[in-house]
């Protein structure tokens, strides 16, 4: 069995990809290839699944939800992260604050930050909560 991370799920298609170290693509998965139906934000969840060559590429069969996104709240009771302001916070600050934080973690490579921040700022303005910087 292989392991990996929800990189991206559409609930309105049912269908995401999984980050995997087992795989050199991302991973494709519908929510049928789900174990017990579970319904859900997927996005975060961290999974076990079967991983077989697609038509299209790797996919994702048996899928099964180990743990949804790290912080123990359903995704429901999680509020994005806001400036004071209650206003979206800059690409730039946000970049710089996510790069702070990962440099806390012990044996982190410079190349898992850039990965890992450019992850983070993709989903932040695709949730709205952060935004374009507007001054060069």
């Amino acid at each position: 069995m292989a392991k990996g991370k929800v990189r991206s799920y559409d609930e309105e298609r049912g269908f995401g990809f999984i980050r995997s170290p087992e795989a050199s693509d991302d991973v494709f998965f519908h929510f049928k290839d789900v174990v017990g139906g579970e319904d859900g934000d997927f996005d975060g969840a961290t999974v076990e699944f079967t991983l077989t060559e697609g038509e299209r590429g790797p996919k994702a069969s048996n899928v099964k939800i180990e743990a949804r996104r790290s912080g123990g709240a359903p995704a429901a009771e999680r509020r994005p992260a806001q400036s004071s302001s209650n206003r979206p916070v800059s690409l730039r600050e946000f970049r710089r604050e996510v790069t702070e934080i990962l440099l806390s973690v012990d044996g982190i490579q410079s190349s898992q930050i850039r990965t890992v921040r450019d992850y983070l700022s993709d989903y932040g303005l695709d949730r709205g909560f952060v935004v374009e910087d507007t001054r060069r």
